[in-house]
């Protein structure tokens, strides 16, 4: 327990990381959607994608923690299960944390139909239609799966080098190319598309759920074998 606390303590320490830059990304893209819906008020609801950037970013923060404490942690004698755990801690605080403030600003968004001005940053309709647990429970969904993602991408490289990094991106290449060929070929697309009608937002993220539990057994075992 003592090195899992060591683990956490050595992420919080990078703040930047973790809470400064998430912040300053956010709210200065929310600030800069928010003064151009001011310029464009009494117009149609404006929507924007903005909030997309802070999920790429809990993607890119996964991808960089291994490599930026993965050695280090090594080198102070901490257990590689020990920083598994603590790593992954970390990245569930850092998705509830994000969930949490992105829901209220949601929440705060639409009882002040959109900021007065008529702005959807943070609060989308099909996103947002379902129980309030329910838009939790999505936003945390999304979050963890792509800290994960990125927490796998980052134990592939660390257990096979850029070589394997090379080599795996390729086969994901060609794998997914043929998966769209063989999409396209037998016309499956109109049911790709009537399935995702026919499904809440919600329930479409627990299909995540399956796969960021993938992500977390593989990192494990990559981890276990991957050189300092």
């Amino acid at each position: 327990m003592n090195n899992i606390t060591g683990v956490l303590k050595l992420h919080y320490r990078d703040k930047w990381s973790w809470i400064y830059i998430p912040a300053i990304i956010l709210f200065s893209s929310f600030a800069v959607n928010l003064i151009v819906s001011f310029l464009f008020m009494n117009q149609e609801d404006m929507y924007t994608g903005g909030i997309t950037s802070i999920v790429i970013y809990v993607f890119v923060a996964g991808i960089m923690v291994v490599g930026k404490t993965f050695s280090f942690a090594i080198g102070m004698s901490i257990r590689r299960i020990d920083y598994y755990i603590g790593t992954a801690i970390i990245g569930i605080i850092s998705s509830a944390l994000f969930t949490s403030l992105i829901f209220l600003f949601a929440q705060l968004e639409k009882v002040t139909d959109g900021w007065g001005t008529k702005l959807h940053f943070f609060h989308f309709s099909y996103i947002n239609d379902g129980a309030l647990i329910e838009q939790f429970t999505l936003y945390l969904i999304l979050f963890l799966n792509m800290f994960f993602l990125g927490f796998i991408i980052s134990s592939f490289a660390r257990r096979f080098g850029y070589k394997g990094m090379f080599i795996g991106a390729l086969v994901t290449l060609l794998l997914g190319s043929l998966a769209i060929f063989l999409l396209h070929h037998f016309e499956v697309w109109g049911s790709i598309f009537s399935w995702f009608a026919n499904h809440t937002a919600v329930q479409i993220a627990y299909w995540l759920v399956p796969l960021t539990l993938l992500y977390l057994l593989g990192s494990y075992r990559m981890l276990r074998r991957a050189v300092v």
